[in-house]
């Protein structure tokens, strides 16, 4: 709960300090006195917007200091103290918000600064505020059924499915990715038998491609190859000064000289050996007459058998070699292929037993929440019927949830099987309808006003912010409406602006907020009232004045509804 709030140089606040205690917190005032910015700065020191105007001095930054007393009994701040390292050797926590000139905004828990975010989730465990935003909540089907489970005292049970739900989904996932895993592989493994007999059905040899790619060159220009050899052996022997002759001629000339000069004797040499190669060259290029021959039918067989090994390293992108070496590895894997069908076998035997004992305790949990939901039906309808709604009938209406279409959990989410739809009627004789539909802007504020009244003893201790929510009652409704707010408040601390002298009698302490007027500017102050000023407030309240019958009604308010002192 809050401990004191200090506000310095924000809207028109110059410097405001205040100390709350335990119970309800009143703050009235005159309208348009500035009761609303108490509250606006307890809702920026926890994570608020920063917006234009909210510099009383421009030249000045704002801060705003708000402490909150710990309760150890609340876990969901102790799991946030514990997760960001707060030192709360003090028993208290305080958030620092200042406002810069350039209206940036830094936020500071115990000294140390934080981001934003970090301050809104304590924001969530500290405050509970009653506007409008909070009554939407009311519209929405798991924050109704978080309704009947934290009146049934459920969580506890909820909590419980939610890990065993958690727990059978994780094993569900595993199966999945295992089965999947599974079929995946058996599609590969096919893959690979058909790759495989692909590959032997084709036969390979290393380098076939080539020696075929050689023949095909052979066989496609045998004619020419074959017409060469034939020009090639008439040039060389058979024509008139062949070149043969013409070699032999010049051997003859100059063998005689041989002797007398190296270069001569070198020369003879050299023209000797190209007569000797010459005729061996023609001796095997005349050797390819009875080796080539132009075969149209081995032609085409060897240009099929190159398309077949071509559009085969096209499909696998390697080459023959790389094939051979692929269809060697891919084999090894066949033969190594080991299934997990023995594993899927008996993962999904424990998950069969996993949902078996799913659906016990989503019914047992459905039990308990139909059989709270009757009494928290009875008890919503009998408060809201005290807050001026007398014709009140409210009736809860539970269904089975389907969250997920493609999985063995589809009938389930992790607060079980149910759902629940809030049915409300305001007036006689109209029929119940869901409340999103049903109720209106005032019936909405009456009805979670009952909602946190029936479930104040069940929910960690928070301050309750309540800002004017008494607009448009009086009487003996907003007799009530306090009677509502201070049994709130026996359980939680309560801040509440009002302008309604029958919920102020209720307060534990009384602060009243005007307005004042310096030299260049109208700025807030605040007072605590004791009892004599307390009176002179609520006479205010009421009438207006501060006249006799004024002071002696309000005397008698205080004393009927069983005055508050700190």
């Amino acid at each position: 709960m809050i401990k004191s709030l200090s506000i310095e140089n924000f809207v028109i606040v110059e410097k405001l300090e205040l100390n709350f205690s335990k119970g309800l917190q009143i703050l009235s005032g005159e309208t348009g006195a500035g009761k609303s910015i108490v509250v606006g700065a307890i809702q920026l020191s926890l994570g608020g917007s920063v917006r234009n105007g909210m510099l009383f001095d421009k030249d000045k930054p704002a801060i705003i200091e708000t402490v909150f007393k710990i309760d150890k009994n609340n876990r969901d701040l102790t799991t946030l103290i514990n997760k960001y390292e707060i030192d709360t050797s003090e028993n208290e926590i305080y958030f620092r918000k200042e406002i810069s000139t350039n209206l940036r905004g830094k936020s500071f828990v115990n000294g140390r600064r934080v981001s934003n975010s970090i301050i809104k989730e304590f924001n969530n465990v500290f405050i509970d505020f009653h506007g409008q935003r909070d009554q939407q909540k009311l519209f929405d089907n798991e924050y109704q059924l978080e309704l009947i489970d934290k009146y049934g005292d459920i969580i506890p049970d909820r909590d419980k499915f939610g890990e065993f739900y958690y727990q059978t989904l994780k094993r569900s996932e595993q199966l999945n990715k295992l089965q999947k895993s599974e079929e995946q592989q058996r599609e590969k493994m096919k893959l690979y038998e058909y790759q495989l007999i692909e590959i032997a059905e084709i036969g390979l040899q290393e380098n076939e491609d080539e020696k075929l790619q050689s023949e095909l060159n052979l066989l496609t220009h045998a004619e020419d190859i074959i017409n060469c050899a034939t020009e090639l052996e008439q040039d060389v022997y058979e024509k008139e000064h062949s070149i043969y002759d013409a070699i032999n001629l010049f051997i003859f000339r100059l063998s005689e000289f041989e002797k007398d000069n190296e270069h001569i004797a070198k020369g003879l040499s050299l023209l000797r050996d190209s007569a000797a190669n010459l005729e061996e060259a023609v001796e095997e290029i005349r050797d390819l007459q009875g080796i080539i021959e132009f075969d149209t039918v081995r032609m085409e067989s060897v240009q099929n058998r190159l398309n077949e090994l071509n559009n085969l390293k096209m499909k696998y992108k390697m080459n023959i070699s790389e094939i051979m070496k692929y269809s060697n590895k891919i084999e090894l894997e066949l033969k190594s292929f080991s299934s997990n069908k023995e594993n899927i076998g008996k993962l999904q035997q424990l998950l069969d037993e996993d949902l078996n004992k799913l659906n016990i305790l989503a019914e047992k949990l459905s039990r308990k929440r139909i059989s709270a939901a009757k009494l928290f039906e009875k008890e919503l309808m009998q408060n809201i019927r005290e807050l001026a709604i007398p014709d009140a009938m409210i009736n809860i209406k539970f269904d089975k949830q389907i969250k997920y279409s493609n999985s063995c959990l589809r009938d389930y989410s992790n607060n079980g099987i149910d759902e629940v739809e809030i049915y409300f009627s305001a007036n006689k004789g109209k029929e119940v309808q869901p409340l999103k539909l049903a109720a209106s802007g005032g019936e909405l504020s009456r009805f979670m006003l009952a909602v946190k009244k029936i479930l104040s003893d069940k929910l960690s201790q928070r301050t309750v912010i309540f800002d004017e929510i008494d607009t448009g009652i009086g009487g003996k409704t907003a007799e009530l409406l306090g009677e509502f707010i201070y049994e709130i408040s026996k359980y939680h601390q309560v801040v509440c602006i009002t302008h309604l002298a029958q919920i102020a009698a209720f307060a534990n302490k009384h602060y009243a907020i005007y307005k004042k007027d310096t030299n260049s500017k109208t700025v807030v102050d605040i007072r605590y009232l004791d009892l004599h000023k307390r009176k002179n407030e609520i006479a205010r309240m009421m009438s207006g004045s501060n006249s006799e019958i004024a002071l002696k009604y309000a005397d008698e308010i205080l004393t009927k509804l069983g005055e508050q002192y700190d």
